[in-house]
Parts: structure tokens; sequence; C-alpha cells
């Protein structure tokens, strides 16, 4: 009989052990998915949570604040609401204060898709060079820029609205550039030479779209789709030496004209 309490005693023991350890790693995991639940959803308000990639059908999204000078901050998937702009000049995006803005999508202030972009959605404009900046085409001189940042962090960004020149025929520079072609090409002719890097980057009202990429010495064709003004950005190393061609617009194929019934003499 002592022999079977003991055994009981003993087998008691180690389930309470059993128990005790369980209870406390049960605790443990409850911890641990507390704090990456509480980690992801830091900087994000209630009121942008689940509308990443369109918050613009967002029915309540956050405002940016305009800090004065073309300065703005906010949590990601904030609108910046803009008025009085010149649809003929871009819009430049700087990040301030080591902030990240991935990019941003353009629509009417309402939200509205005025240009649709890939897939039908609102255009999207990228961070795509190694400094951070982003060239933006506005369609209106009323928009709304939809940022797209961290959801853990608030941006932090200036706009400006820089001068760029209108280059036509054959163009050509060292290291980065950024100019307008504005004579309906679709098409173009890149050369580049030296031991460094070229990207090319068309901008238009529908978003932008990297056409050309090397870090060799080359000499290929580009397209990309039609638009009344293009924007290029070229982003070069200092020591790369680059010549896009555009085709004039004599070289452009026209229609023929269609004779009118009894016209000429």
């Amino acid at each position: 009989m002592s022999s079977n309490t003991t055994l009981s005693a003993a087998a008691r023991n180690r389930l309470f052990a059993f128990n005790g350890t369980a209870w406390i790693a049960g605790l443990s995991l409850v911890a641990v998915v507390a704090v990456f639940v509480m980690a992801d959803a830091v900087g994000q308000t209630p009121s942008s949570a689940g509308y990443y990639g369109d918050p613009w059908a967002n029915p309540d999204p956050p405002i940016a604040t305009a800090e004065g000078d073309g300065v703005y901050s906010g949590p990601d998937g904030a609108k910046i609401p803009l008025e009085g702009l010149d649809p003929a000049q871009p819009l430049l995006i700087t990040e301030l204060d080591d902030t990240y803005v991935g990019g941003v999508w353009v629509t009417a202030p309402d939200g509205e898709v005025l240009t649709p972009g890939e897939y039908g959605s609102a255009p999207a404009f990228d961070s795509f060079t190694l400094s951070g900046e982003q060239w933006v085409l506005v369609p209106q001189p009323e928009v709304a820029l939809w940022v797209n940042g961290l959801s853990d962090e608030r941006f932090r960004l200036k706009l400006t609205t820089p001068a760029v020149p209108h280059r036509t025929g054959v163009v050509s520079g060292v290291g980065s550039q950024t100019f307008f072609i504005d004579e309906g090409a679709t098409t173009a002719r890149v050369s580049t030479r030296g031991d460094g890097y070229l990207y090319v980057t068309v901008v238009t009202v529908s978003g932008q779209r990297e056409v050309f990429s090397s870090s060799d010495a080359t000499d290929q064709s580009i397209a990309w789709a039609d638009s009344d003004v293009a924007l290029f950005v070229v982003d070069a190393s200092d020591d790369t030496a680059w010549t896009i061609d555009f085709p004039s617009a004599a070289a452009t194929p026209q229609a023929t004209p269609t004779p009118t019934e009894g016209g000429g003499e």
C-alpha cells in the first residue's frame, strides 16, 4: 500500500510540474504574438488599416500635415491634397529626416482615378533613384497624392517644382539628367559608355516605367507607351557617358490624306 501511495505522489508531482511548464510556455507564446501584433500596428491609424495598395478607396483617410514651404508629414496611406498646380511642371518629391517614401499614387481630390495606371488603378510614381527622389506628373491643377510609406513610421517629405528643360533629337550627357521629350515619340536609341551604371525611366501622367538599365557599354532601342508629354529621368554614375537618339517628328510616318471627291482643278 505504501509503495502505491509513494508512486501516486511522484506521479502527481510530475503532472503538476508538466502543467506548470505548459502554462508558462503558453503565456510566453501569447506575449510573443502580442509583441509582433503591436509592432505591426504601430504607426497605422485606424482609418488607414486595410487599405494598403489602394488608400484612395478609404472613405476616411488620414490627412498629411502641411508644415509649410512644401513640407508634409503623416502616416502611411495619408492623403496630400494639392491645388493650383501647373500640369506642365513636374513635382519632385524629396524624403526628409531619413524617413522613407516608397512612392505616391495620384488621383482627383475625391479619390477618383483620372488617368488609369497599370491594371486600371491609380498611377503610381515610385522611388527609383539612388537619391530617393521621385518625379510626378499630374493631369490637372487639383489632385491628391497618396503616400506609400512604412506602416510603423511616419514620413516627412518636401514637394518642389523645379524647372526642367525640353529636349529633342539627340540628347547626351555624363551622369544624371532629367528632361522633357514632348514631340510624341515612343521609341529611341540608347548608347552608353563607361564602367558605371545607367537607368532610364520614362514618367507620364499614367505613371512611370523603367525602359533601360545597364552597367556595361551597350547600344539598344527602347520603347514606351504613347503620351503627349514624357519626362525622362536618367540616373547614371558620374563616369557614365550616354546618348539617347529620339526620332524627329519629320521621320515619323504620316498618314496619306484621302483625296476629297471632286477636289482639285
